[in-house]
């Protein structure tokens, strides 16, 4: 079983803490607070990048999800992370939150998800869909606009083909030149640029290894360059 809580629009052009800092900082507060539940990973969701779109840097959702060996309420989820977004988001925010269990997500949401990176969307679509269902979807200040977000999120992480990892066991903790097999230990699948698995070799990290979700697990794509080494692509554009 798992838990999907996702978040959006808890910044503004002033904030220290982004949405993806604001959301590791929830994953901490959640686990230690949840009995059941361990972080999974938490997936950044890039949405779309367009004038008509009120967003503070890059317009990107984050998606935490958990494993769970009991079942939390989603309501306590809910409320908890509500109460922190309180504390946390900006003054000209506008935290939009949607938290579900994955096998309540519906093919409805991944397409919500996939307009959301593409169309202008309005915010009663995305409580429409939530209602619908069955989905528990609320805001927390400000235009309240960051629904929207939250909702793309959950079913863009739910699709499994779309985002990137920015909380994943180890990923902060892998530096310089490290073994292919210390990739795939944590959990993660290196991969050259026709797709093929890389299972032997070095990395050259630079302290920024972000998997991609594809397949519904972490991937991360690599070249190789002209010293026989692998460098992840998410270094290099």
């Amino acid at each position: 079983m798992q838990l999907l809580v996702a978040i959006d629009d808890t910044d503004d052009l002033d904030s220290e803490l982004g949405t993806g800092k604001v959301s590791r900082r929830l994953a901490t507060r959640l686990a230690d607070e949840i009995d059941g539940i361990e972080l999974y990973g938490s997936v950044r969701q890039q949405l779309l990048v367009d004038p008509r779109v009120p967003y503070t840097t890059h317009n990107s959702a984050a998606c935490l999800v958990f494993d769970c060996s009991a079942e939390p309420s989603v309501k306590g989820a809910a409320a908890l992370t509500g109460d922190y977004l309180e504390s946390v988001q900006a003054p000209n925010a506008d935290p939009g939150l949607c938290v579900a269990f994955r096998a309540d997500v519906t093919d409805a949401v991944r397409r919500f998800g996939e307009s959301a990176q593409n169309d202008v969307l309005e915010k009663a679509d995305a409580y429409a869909l939530a209602e619908e269902v069955g989905l528990f979807l609320d805001e927390y200040g400000g235009t309240g606009d960051g629904v929207i977000g939250a909702l793309a999120a959950v079913g863009l992480t739910w699709g499994g083909d779309t985002g990137r990892f920015i909380a994943f066991e180890g990923i902060r903790e892998f530096e310089g030149t490290v073994a292919v097999d210390a990739i795939r230990d944590v959990g993660i699948t290196p991969v050259a640029d026709d797709g093929t698995e890389v299972r032997n070799g070095t990395v050259e990290t630079h302290d920024w290894i972000r998997p991609q979700l594809r397949g519904g697990d972490p991937v991360l794509p690599m070249e190789r360059t002209d010293r026989g080494t692998w460098i992840p692509r998410n270094v290099i554009g």
